[in-house]
C-alpha cells in the first residue's frame, strides 16, 4: 500500500486497529484490493456508471468485523 488509509500510531483506538487489521486481515487486504481495482476500472474510462461504493461498503464492513472486539478494549 502506497498511502496508508490509516495510521497505526493514531491515538484514536478506532484508527489505529483499522491500520493494524489492513496490515493483518486477510479479509480486509483483499477488500482493499478490490477497491483499488475498481477505481482504476473507473478512472480508465471516460465515462461510467460505476462508482465503486460497494467496494468501499465492502472495505468498511471489512474492517468493522475485524476490529469490533479491539478497537474500544481500552474502555471496558
Amino acid at each position: 500500500m502506497a498511502t496508508p488509509l490509516f495510521d497505526k500510531n493514531s491515538p484514536d483506538q478506532l484508527t489505529k486497529q483499522r491500520a493494524i487489521c489492513m496490515e493483518r486481515d486477510c479479509q480486509s487486504k483483499k477488500m482493499y484490493e478490490l477497491l483499488k481495482a475498481c477505481e482504476k476500472r473507473v478512472t480508465s474510462k471516460t465515462y461510467t456508471a460505476e462508482t465503486c461504493s460497494q467496494e468501499v461498503i465492502d472495505l468498511l464492513e471489512a474492517l468493522d468485523h475485524c476490529v469490533g472486539d479491539k478497537a474500544f478494549k481500552e474502555f471496558k
